[in-house]
């Protein structure tokens, strides 16, 4: 190892171990060595050789967790702008390309189950289609009115959902529309869609996704909601931290949105106390060239949960969601019964430490390893990885990310306050510029 022979090193430690010199230090060696020649995967798995020994001392496996996760963060920063690359140019076949946003590096595709599988061919069924508004039981549509949209392409493949552009066939306006994924979909009731939509439709928030209708063709749903074509995801693929006072800006309108729909009072004067519960960069959409941030599928996770809690357990998530989930969602005995307003605060808290650092604040292998990161440990403060943030921002975060949830900020509108005071400036729509150029380093990305 200090001749930087890191590979003739791994074979020496291997003899080692099999007779079984010092096991523990010669697995983290290895970890070592395959670090220095940045093989990640080789690194975690020796690394998890030390971790997962049922006698190991306290002191050593927290030091090999910390070593897990500066090896997951960076191997996520390094691949993530290749795998997102690599997906969003897969083209259509017997379409022109288009652009579909990138998710993060590590998932998977996945659609709607009316749809034998996400590929080209299944994707090119739905083009052309006519959807029309849902009627409930009584012929009434949420809108009050019959509309048909035709589906023009897809916009986004993601996790959860399939997104793809409509054009509704009497004004010729453009929209978004959604279509949840399976397993996500399952067990999910029209009529309960239909009135998450309606009360979607009845928010006044300048923050939250504008949802307009729910429209299907047979078994098929989409809910129809304003097209803002950028997502969060999408300006963090890089792996580049914001400027600071565009990080603050985004942040500030996060809060906004949050408490807007933490206690809201609709169109149709009824308060609603909504929580998003699955608040992450790709819930997070941007104008593409205003500077205007919305959060969308507000309170939409709690009806999903609710109509398939087996499929949708927080063990059953695909790793990408468990880096912005909050302890009490893998420990539920630490939620004491409170409103999740804690658990939207936490959320908010990964997404603001994200653009700060360009890193997650947890990155991990497996559910087991985001579990204790989550529950057990604290994430490394965003003033380590860049020095410049300030201590305000700092302090912010660290509260946000608290284990504890009584230990957290006590309101979305709290937190805001606490940004509006030292960075008041910040807070304001840039005019400088920025922004844009900000979407144009993430199309060059």
């Amino acid at each position: 190892m200090d001749g930087l022979f890191y590979r003739e090193a791994i074979l020496e430690f291997k003899r080692a171990a099999a007779v079984g010199y010092r096991v523990l230090d010669i697995w983290e060696h290895c970890g070592d060595c395959a670090a220095f020649l940045e093989e990640w995967d080789q690194a975690i798995h020796y690394y998890n050789l030390v971790y997962n020994e049922p006698d190991i001392p306290e002191p050593l496996r927290n030091k090999t967790l910390l070593k897990i996760t500066k090896c997951s963060q960076t191997h996520r920063k390094t691949g993530i702008k290749s795998a997102a690359r690599a997906k969003a140019e897969k083209p259509i076949e017997g379409k022109p390309q288009t652009s579909v946003n990138a998710s993060s590096g590590a998932e998977k595709d996945f659609v709607a189950e009316s749809i034998a599988s996400l590929d080209q061919s299944s994707i090119s069924e739905l083009l052309g289609r006519t959807i029309q508004s849902w009627k409930n039981a009584k012929g009434q549509a949420v809108t009050g009115e019959d509309r048909r949209y035709k589906i023009l392409h897809p916009l986004h493949i993601g996790l959860t959902s399939l997104v793809v552009e409509l054009e509704e066939e009497e004004t010729g306006r453009h929209y978004a529309g959604q279509t949840l994924a399976s397993p996500f979909n399952k067990s999910l009731c029209p009529k309960s869609l239909g009135e998450w939509v309606h009360a979607q439709r009845m928010s006044t928030s300048a923050h939250v996704v504008k949802v307009l209708d729910l429209a299907h063709s047979d078994d098929l749903f989409f809910i129809v909601r304003e097209n803002l074509p950028v997502s969060l995801v999408d300006l963090l693929t890089g792996g580049r931290p914001f400027p600071i006072r565009l990080a603050v800006f985004i942040a500030h309108r996060l809060l906004e949105a949050l408490g807007d729909l933490h206690l809201h009072k609709g169109l149709d004067e009824e308060v609603r106390n909504i929580f998003h519960l699955d608040l992450r960069p790709s819930r997070v959409l941007l104008h593409d060239r205003k500077p205007v941030v919305k959060i969308y599928n507000s309170g939409l996770w709690s009806l999903i949960q609710k109509a398939n809690p087996a499929d949708t357990s927080v063990r059953k998530l695909p790793l990408p969601f468990l880096a912005y989930r909050a302890p009490e969602q893998f420990r539920t005995y630490l939620a004491r019964r409170k409103p999740p307003i804690f658990t939207d605060i936490y959320q908010f808290g990964t997404i603001f430490y994200e653009m700060l650092t360009g890193v997650p604040a947890f990155s991990a292998s497996s559910y087991d390893e985001y579990e204790i990161q989550h529950c057990e440990q604290y994430p490394t403060p965003p003033k380590v990885w860049r020095p410049e943030i300030p201590d305000q921002l700092n302090e912010l975060i660290m509260n946000c990310l608290e284990c504890d949830p009584m230990k957290r900020w006590r309101s979305a509108t709290q937190v805001a306050l606490f940004l509006e005071k030292p960075f008041y400036r910040e807070i304001q729509p840039p005019k400088d510029g920025s922004y844009a150029e900000l979407l144009l380093q993430s199309k060059a990305a």
